[in-house]
């Protein structure tokens, strides 16, 4: 895991060190010829007189760019089909079987990635976003057996079971900018495709028994668990969402020689994701009798959703005078 979020990140600075060679470098390290075309700090060349709504040439708008992005996950899961390992084999006993999930959205995961965006006109902008991704969620589970003739003999075991899910996701979307200029607020919708690339539960157990009146804590451990078999390889599912944008500097200037900074875009945004299938593992289910035996916790079948944060900058590689 560690190595893939390595492999990310070097590849991020790479993206950035070339992006800023390219933008920061002139040519022979000649200064920029003067030019009657002067530039602004934000939103291209001014217009010099021209004409209002005439076209100065020069590529104002940019058309690719290419940058990095991170943020925040809050996860949620549904659960589709409930299962459990522990029933009674003796009559003269009560079995309570009780799984409860955490509040929606109260668990934090991340994703950092890369982020590619190739503009179709000013307003509309498809968009690439590969990143590693990392989802949590959690449950408790509290299983009580007692007999019915003795009120006072019983025993209860508690599980505090979290997941950790991580995926080398693969976003595409397409953004909608209500309106054009440097600040730009926009809507999207797109879908994702994930490859599961690691996954692990912590189990926290606490034992407990009633006999003969008393209270008495047989038990209490926690122990972290890897359970890629758990978890099908990939997850897909669709997005929805919106943002604003905003840019700063100036297309580079035409005359060579030129080291005028380009456009950067800072961008700040929220999506939804909604899981389209199942991401358990069905036939894996039973399979692992340290949990099944042992901590007596069995995965339920699960739908990931989840509100995605988060933050971005983006470096423009080529422009174009729509």
């Amino acid at each position: 895991m560690m190595n893939l979020r390595s492999t990310i990140l070097t590849l991020a600075l790479a993206c950035l060190t070339t992006v800023a060679m390219a933008q920061f470098g002139g040519k022979d390290g000649k200064k920029p010829r003067k030019d009657s075309k002067k530039t602004g700090f934000i939103g291209g060349k001014k217009n010099n007189g021209a004409p209002k709504g005439a076209r100065t040439g020069g590529g104002d708008s940019p058309q690719w760019s290419l940058g990095i992005k991170g943020g925040v996950h809050l996860s949620d899961v549904v659960s589709t089909q409930s299962y459990t390992v522990v029933t009674p084999l003796d009559l003269s006993s009560n079995l309570t079987n009780n799984k409860l999930y955490d509040q929606p959205y109260s668990n934090i995961g991340n994703h950092i990635g890369l982020t590619g965006a190739f503009s179709i006109n000013p307003n509309i902008t498809l968009n690439l976003e590969p990143g590693y991704a990392t989802y949590k969620f959690g449950y408790q589970t509290s299983y009580s057996w007692d007999q019915f003739e003795d009120q006072q003999s019983f025993v209860q075991i508690d599980n505090d079971v979290d997941h950790t899910i991580s995926y080398l996701d693969i976003p595409l979307s397409i953004k909608y900018h209500i309106k054009t200029g440097p600040l730009k607020p926009y809507i999207m919708v797109g879908g994702y495709y994930g490859f599961r690339t690691n996954a692990d539960k912590e189990i926290t157990t606490i034992v407990e028994d009633g006999a003969a009146g008393g209270l008495d804590e047989i038990s209490s451990s926690t122990q972290r668990i890897g359970v890629d078999n758990l978890f099908i390889r990939s997850s897909a599912g669709v997005m929805a969402g919106a943002g604003v944008s905003l840019d700063v500097g100036n297309s580079p200037s035409n005359v060579s020689g030129s080291t005028d900074l380009g456009t950067v875009r800072f961008v700040l945004g929220a999506n939804y994701r909604y899981g389209l299938h199942n991401v358990v593992d069905v036939q894996n289910r039973f399979e692992d009798s340290a949990l099944t035996s042992g901590l007596y916790d069995v995965t339920d079948d699960l739908e990931v959703r989840s509100i995605e944060i988060y933050v971005g900058v983006q470096f423009t590689l080529k422009y174009k005078d729509f």
